[in-house]
């Protein structure tokens, strides 16, 4: 066969060539936009692909296979290697992007939040602190009796204990936990800085999502591994924290879904043929689509009852808050087409999955429940909390905490409360707690002011990513441990940061850099 012949077999006529160029063309330089833009230095290039590299192997940090060899309530134990490297990452991303020409975002809108989390912290400090056994009896006196039994033990063996101790009955666990909190706010921080242009937030949304359905697919291929017959956890030990994560990559696509259906009249030329028509309006909101239904069944089958709860609901919600979205041309219209998409998106689910992942819930009687050991879990936790009321047992001690007040007939070494509030609860106290509580109110408040005041259609619809991210895990949380989860907790706060960055997006920043987006052949709708 000719060489003519060949290159037409592979690339079409000339005008599909023609086509197929361009696109590979516009690829190309939206990829060079995204990883070196103008005014911008190596070391900005290099803080960015950090921060692509966190959120595509965030799951891949910790030991996944672990639990053959070590069973825990909970999941199984993660080994403290996967927190230093997510620490590693956190710390020096955070430190390349500040030394870099990285204009980094104004946080006046977030002083509560950040306030909060910078609180929880220096909550943390201060359980570490050692203080006058007179002041600790006063704060915390059961964790110096704590002490006091500990000493008695010491003394055993000739040790004298210290007279100073301080209110976390296992320090090093609080410390570990600290700096989780610390390299969480660096994260937002690095990418509320970086993702201040369209090319990089969607580089980074691609990531994220190739990175989800890689977890999704590969065990699904591999029919005689490991993962065949049981439920899906990806990179995750357990599934259920494998739901939370793709909760998230869910509030992102249907963000990409909601900017496809918005902007996709904007392709249209006036007088165009109707096939010219359906092709342009129709095929840009295909692949969203394909994305939010992979990930969608990625929920399902994971088979988390609290996951596939909340993302339900969750998306109901996005959906109902979509069709407010200022500056929409006939928003109802909108909301009705997204909605049109979502469900053929169930649809894909329930054909390709079948009942496997609503079976749990017919499992689940409701006159069970007090006999139900997750249930068990919450009322011991709340003896826990008893037993440190105001300051905690220390952020991070769940597990020595808990193991005080732990019934004979609760069999197993508990190491979370199965809650993200009742953990924060009994390791913080009621000061924590409310802390977290506050941390979480004016995330929400924050996100939905800066969503009504955004004008532009895609970033509005990251805007509200991050308000389905932020509702979807804190609905799960209620019977989870999600944000104790390390790679969860980042993936978290790279998408918060993305969201409130497209959320501050304004048209004066588009115009900084004009020429560079002509120089592309770049068309990005307002």
């Amino acid at each position: 066969m000719p060489a003519d012949a060949v290159a037409t077999a592979i690339m079409g006529g000339p005008d599909e060539r023609g086509e197929k160029l361009k696109t590979a063309q516009k690829i190309r330089s939206l990829v060079r936009e995204a990883l070196a833009p103008s005014g911008t230095n190596a070391l900005d290039s290099g803080a960015y692909v950090l921060l692509l590299a966190l959120a595509a192997t965030a799951p891949f940090l910790y030991e996944t296979r672990s639990i053959l060899t070590r069973s825990a309530m909970g999941g199984g134990a993660l080994f403290p290697r996967g927190d230093l490297l997510l620490e590693l990452f956190a710390f020096s991303l955070a430190a390349a992007t500040l030394l870099s020409r990285s204009r980094v975002e104004s946080f006046r809108r977030l002083a509560v939040p950040v306030g909060m989390l910078l609180a929880i912290a220096v909550l943390g400090f201060v359980q570490l602190i050692p203080l006058p056994q007179g002041l600790l009896h006063w704060l915390a006196p059961q964790n110096l009796k704590i002490y006091h039994d500990s000493g008695e033990v010491l003394s055993l063996f000739g040790r004298t204990p210290p007279g100073w101790f301080p209110i976390s009955i296992a320090p090093h666990e609080t410390a570990g936990t600290v700096l989780l909190a610390l390299a969480y706010a660096a994260i937002f921080l690095a990418a509320s800085s970086l993702l201040q242009t369209r090319p990089r937030r969607r580089l980074f949304l691609g990531t994220v999502f190739t990175s989800a359905i890689v977890q999704i697919l590969l065990p699904l291929a591999l029919e005689r591994g490991p993962w065949a017959g049981h439920r899906l956890h990806g990179g995750f030990l357990n599934p259920n924290h494998f739901a939370a994560y793709l909760e998230i990559v869910l509030a992102l696509a249907f963000a990409s879904i909601w900017t496809a259906v918005l902007t996709s009249p904007d392709r249209v030329a006036p007088g165009a043929e109707a096939a010219d028509r359906v092709e342009k309006r129709v095929l840009p909101i295909v692949l969203p689509a394909l994305i939010w239904g992979l990930v969608a069944l990625g929920i399902g089958l994971t088979e988390s009852r609290g996951g596939i709860l909340a993302a339900a609901v969750t998306t109901m919600t996005l959906l109902a808050i979509a069709s407010l979205q200022r500056g929409v041309r006939y928003p109802l219209r909108a909301a009705a087409g997204a909605a049109f998409v979502l469900l053929a998106g169930v649809v894909f689910i329930a054909k390709t999955a079948g009942a496997e992942p609503f079976l749990r819930f017919l499992t689940l009687d409701p006159r069970d429940l007090g006999g139900n050991t997750r249930v068990a879990l919450w009322k011991t936790s709340l003896a826990a909390w008893r037993e440190f009321p105001l300051l905690g047992s220390g952020l991070g001690t769940f597990r020595e905490a808990f193991r005080r007040v732990q019934p004979r007939d609760l069999i197993g070494l508990v190491e979370q409360a199965h809650s993200d509030f009742l953990q924060l609860l009994v390791t913080g106290g009621v000061l924590g707690a409310a802390l977290g509580l506050v941390l979480f109110g004016s995330l929400f408040v924050v996100l939905v002011r800066a969503w009504r005041r955004q004008q532009h259609r895609e970033e509005g619809a990251l805007a509200l990513a991050g308000v389905g991210a932020l509702m979807s895990l804190t609905l799960h949380g209620f019977v989870d441990f999600n944000l104790s989860i390390p790679p969860v907790a980042a993936l978290l706060a790279c998408v918060l940061g993305c969201a409130w960055t497209a959320a501050s997006y304004h048209r004066s920043r588009r115009k900084r850099q004009p020429k560079a987006r002509e120089a592309s052949g770049v068309s990005v709708p307002p």
